[in-house]
């Protein structure tokens, strides 16, 4: 979501939200997460090893060479941390999000009809959207076990990330990451689509936001593992939700890069599914289409 997103947000849903009654702590029943992934998806938890390299930061194919950029060996989480291992922190700490908190987050809604480039038309701020009801609470909208954890602010994700015993990720171990054993340019749409031009990643097909073919097999979140690994074993650094950083933007202090891309990112809007892409978030506000994964030191 770009800055233009952000300020429609701001204006549909800022203004009532500093009234919001804070949400008493509830200890997260692990038993109320529904967990119905497809087949063919494959969950697998724990962390995998990106060795010490070179990574070209922010190379874009063979006009954009980007910058070489040394990044010592770290463990990172294989998938992005997940609804159920949200819930865990949760349960052992009390932690109450940001969200809860305010008593809302923002929330795609695909339009009916609209056409043009106004990003109002599909960004709502929704009350009683969180982690555990991403959508906004209706009796049925329950977070999905295997999903990515979502409307997670920057302090939630840092939360969950000292008390799993890491950090989150810089933007240059993060790429390097995402590169996987990369050895020379990749056309963008290359992260994403095989040579064939199948998805390899949670995007959005058709043109965006009116119409979704979901040839990927999925118009939202999917869970995690359902795309192939890279060549370091971790699975939808491209595509699905975008990923927070501990990167900040340039001269904004209130701002960390996102990385990846997500579900929404589609040819004529976003397309930002490439390890390069990057966009800046203010770090006090989460959405329905951003997560986040652990980095660990080599020795984890």
């Amino acid at each position: 979501m770009g800055r233009l997103a952000l300020a429609v947000v701001a204006l549909i849903g800022g203004a009532g939200v500093a009234g919001f009654a804070p949400l008493d702590p509830v200890r997260t029943d692990l038993a109320a997460i529904r967990t119905d992934p497809p087949g063919g998806c494959h969950v697998q938890d724990g962390r995998a090893f990106v060795p010490a390299g070179s990574t070209d930061l922010g190379e874009d194919g063979p006009s954009r060479p980007g910058r070489s950029v040394r990044v010592e060996g770290f463990w990172i989480d294989r998938h992005e941390v997940t609804n159920r291992q949200f819930a865990a922190f949760v349960a052992a700490t009390g932690y109450v999000t940001q969200a809860e908190r305010e008593g809302g987050s923002a929330v795609f809604v695909q339009p009916e009809g609209l056409s043009g480039d106004d990003a109002g038309q599909w960004w709502r701020f929704v009350r009683g959207a969180s982690w555990r009801h991403p959508h906004g609470g209706a009796a049925d909208d329950l977070a999905r076990a295997d999903e990515p954890v979502v409307h997670v602010a920057y302090e939630d994700a840092a939360a969950y990330a000292r008390w799993a015993g890491g950090v989150l990720p810089s933007e240059a171990q993060w790429e390097r990451a995402a590169r996987g054993d990369q050895d020379g340019p990749r056309t963008p749409s290359a992260w994403a689509y095989d040579s064939k031009g199948l998805p390899i990643a949670n995007t959005w097909q058709g043109e965006f936001p009116l119409s979704q073919s979901g040839e990927d097999h999925f118009t939202g979140l999917a869970p995690v593992g359902c795309f192939p690994a890279n060549a370091f074993g971790l699975r939808d650094m491209i595509g699905n939700v975008w990923e927070w950083t501990s990167s900040a933007a340039a001269n904004r202090a209130d701002e960390r890069l996102i990385k990846g891309g997500s579900f929404l990112c589609a040819f004529n809007y976003c397309a930002n599914f490439r390890p390069a892409a990057w966009q800046a978030q203010e770090m006090d506000l989460g959405t329905s289409h951003v997560g986040f994964r652990v980095a660990y030191a080599q020795a984890a």
